[in-house]
């Protein structure tokens, strides 16, 4: 514990150690300048009360159960994922996370490493870019907006549940969505008001949060199969076989359709 002590003092971003039940046992003076907590009153909390994370739509993201702890605690690595806390002055700031598994003396026994960063200005940034781009018709003229995708109802109204769902954003949960309904790229930015590029950097982002290489993947992770349930009215139900009709080109492009 000691050598890890020394190192968590010397890294430059935020740093914060939780042991195997989440309760934080390190806090360097990186996290403190950044959220105005100082480490007495972190110290013997459990990480979840501490971050209070939520995604840009107001998910809970740190919870007693959430994945990335439980993927920690099997010795397994996370990929960077961004989300939106509260310093000490109730001000909002959004940070990028990289969670790393710390292997302890007991064998099978994991630390909880994750070291934070400021990024409150990139997201205000790429949320300005957003509201330009929505407020531009595809001429370049302001004031008229692209006519938005309408999936069909039943895909509209499918939520993503499968594992790891939880560490995506409101907006990425949007853009899951529309590839289930079929979307091209352009339809999705379309659809949500942001440019080409920014639909990939959200599919992108997608993939390395979900652990996958293609949409078809994303999709069998984030919508499971169900034991289908009889319809009163007797109408299909949409399940991923329809998506992989339309989806089935995508392994040879994942992202930039």
């Amino acid at each position: 514990m000691g050598q890890i002590a020394e190192m968590v003092a010397r890294i430059a971003d935020g740093a914060m150690v939780a042991d195997d039940t989440g309760i934080v046992r390190m806090w360097n003076r990186a996290a403190e300048r950044l959220l105005g907590f100082r480490a007495g009153e972190v110290l013997g909390r459990p990480c979840w009360e501490v971050l209070c994370g939520r995604s840009s739509g107001g998910s809970e993201l740190c919870s007693p159960a959430c994945d990335i702890g439980k993927r920690l605690a099997e010795g397994a690595g996370v990929r960077n994922y961004d989300m939106q806390t509260r310093a000490k002055s109730g001000r909002v700031v959004w940070i990028n996370i990289s969670s790393i598994p710390v292997p302890t003396r007991k064998a099978g026994r994991f630390l909880r490493l994750h070291l934070f960063r400021d990024i409150s200005r990139q997201m205000k940034a790429l949320q300005l870019t957003e509201d330009l781009h929505c407020m531009l018709s595809p001429t370049g003229h302001v004031g008229s907006m692209p006519a938005p995708v309408r999936p069909t109802p039943q895909a509209s109204a499918m939520l993503p549940v499968g594992r790891g769902v939880s560490l995506l954003t409101k907006r990425e949960e949007d853009v899951l969505r529309l590839m289930a309904a079929g979307s091209t790229t352009k339809e999705i930015a379309d659809a949500l008001c942001i440019s080409n590029v920014t639909v990939r950097n959200h599919i992108q982002h997608m993939f390395e949060k979900l652990g996958v290489h293609s949409r078809l993947q994303a999709l069998a992770l984030a919508f499971p199969p169900v034991r289908p349930k009889p319809s009163e009215k007797g109408e299909p139900t949409v399940g991923l076989r329809e998506m992989r009709g339309c989806l089935s080109h995508d392994a040879t492009h994942p992202v930039s359709k």
